[in-house]
């Protein structure tokens, strides 16, 4: 059940990853709580769930910015309201500004 649960969020994520950002929403459409699904995505991975989240959002904005659009660009294209905190999101994950990708 744990397996389809993790597949379930997998695929969840993949799909809507540009818009939802929270645990708590992607835990509310699989009808579980937020513990549990930080439970079973942590014994899958390692990682928390929402270590997981950005880790999708990180990969889908180097695939953008390898493509040359900026980092105004690419930040709306994931869904965030503004590019200055995208940089900073970015930063966070990777120890580098994209700009600097």
């Amino acid at each position: 059940e744990n397996q389809d649960v993790y597949q379930q969020f997998r695929r969840l994520l993949r799909n809507n990853f540009r818009e939802i950002k929270k645990v708590k929403d992607y835990a509310e459409k699989l009808h579980i709580s937020e513990k549990k699904l930080n439970e079973i995505v942590s014994a899958k991975t390692g990682l928390s769930c929402s270590q997981v989240i950005y880790n999708q959002i990180v990969l889908e904005a180097k695939r953008l910015l390898r493509t040359n659009i900026s980092t105004k660009e690419t930040a709306y294209a994931l869904h965030f309201d503004d590019p200055a905190h995208f940089s900073k999101f970015f930063k966070n994950q990777t120890g580098i500004p994209p700009s600097k990708f």
